[in-house]
């Protein structure tokens, strides 16, 4: 087969294209955002179930007749690794957890303050996967959970799980441009806590011996399928608990101590604002954990001993929340 008529990774793409109603696929041919992914590997699988009667007698050695194959079921997953996210693309994965819209003149500002008793309303996206040669359009995507994590040698990452409705070989000839955004550098961040009270963006006490952060959280948001003359799921619910977790490694100094060590023995909860900034455009992670887990001695860096520290997101019953992300941002709409 000549190499010309296969996909090349080079000109491997994932691009976003945001939709007015969930599950019908908008126009490809304009708009959209190219997001900076690990090109191969985001459609996890096509989730078709096909039942070949293996349940059935029917007097053969082989009891599967090639012609009585059955679908029952299409349930695509996708998973996608973000090795270095920037603050133009980061609003649009948060949107697949909480529909907002940006605010201000630039910076925009977009503020994913997660509901902990009414609807979230996440944005549906279609995702067009392409080698350059094969494509493929995959579509009421949302996410399942999110993880953003940084430390101090690179630039911070992201990776979300997501589901979706079907996917489909495609033909558009795409349009989009070049993303442009800054990068998050690892080292840019600082770390707050802010006590037994839930932060804002401008709260807490800097404590600035943190060495690495990863934050996973899981919105609840679930697809959801009936018999209704069709293989695929027929729409999404926000019925699975809100979960996440914030993992930390930090410098095991006297205030480290004090701070994750104490809070744990005593199943207290902690205020911690995470800011992303460099002078012009931001990120603010606040959210209320409970220590739930302590290595008092978990390694070391340079020398130093570290301490590792598992938080489990809970729920903050003065302010009503458990976690808040703004972006501060050089994206004015989704794509």
């Amino acid at each position: 087969m000549p190499a010309a008529s296969a996909g090349n990774v080079l000109f491997s793409k994932l691009v976003a294209f945001k939709e007015a109603t969930a599950g019908t696929i908008p126009t490809l041919t304009s708009g959209g955002r190219k997001l900076l992914v690990n090109p191969t590997g985001v459609i996890s699988s096509d989730g078709v179930t096909i039942d070949l009667g293996a349940e059935r007698s029917v007097a053969l050695r082989n009891p599967l007749i090639g012609s009585t194959g059955t679908i029952t079921a299409i349930e695509p997953t996708l998973s996608a690794t973000v090795p270095a996210v920037s603050v133009g693309e980061l609003p649009l994965w948060l949107s697949m957890t909480r529909g907002t819209a940006a605010t201000g003149t630039g910076p925009y500002l977009w503020d994913f303050d997660y509901s902990m008793t009414t609807a979230n309303n996440p944005q549906s996206y279609t995702l067009v996967a392409t080698d350059g040669i094969q494509q493929y359009a995959v579509d009421y995507c949302l996410a399942e959970s999110i993880t953003i994590a940084a430390d101090r040698s690179g630039l911070t990452n992201l990776s979300a799980n997501m589901f979706a409705q079907d996917v489909a070989k495609n033909s558009a000839t795409l349009a989009e441009g070049t993303p442009t955004s800054p990068f998050m550098a690892g080292r840019l961040w600082t770390a707050f806590q802010h006590g037994s009270t839930f932060p804002g963006t401008a709260d807490g006490t800097a404590f600035n011996y943190l060495l690495d952060f990863s934050l996973e959280f899981n919105a609840g948001i679930t697809r959801q399928s009936y018999l209704n003359g069709t293989t695929v799921f027929s729409t999404h619910s926000e019925s699975n608990p809100f979960t996440g977790t914030l993992t930390m490694t930090a410098s095991s100094t006297a205030s480290a101590v004090t701070t994750w060590y104490d809070a744990y023995r005593a199943a207290t909860p902690k205020g911690v604002r995470l800011t992303w900034s460099n002078g012009t455009y931001s990120t603010h992670i606040m959210c209320m954990i409970v220590p739930t887990e302590v290595q008092e001695m978990a390694g070391a860096e340079d020398g130093l001993t570290t301490m590792a520290v598992t938080g489990t997101l809970v729920y903050d019953t003065t302010s009503a929340k458990s976690l808040r992300i703004v972006v501060n941002s050089d994206l004015a709409a989704l794509p």
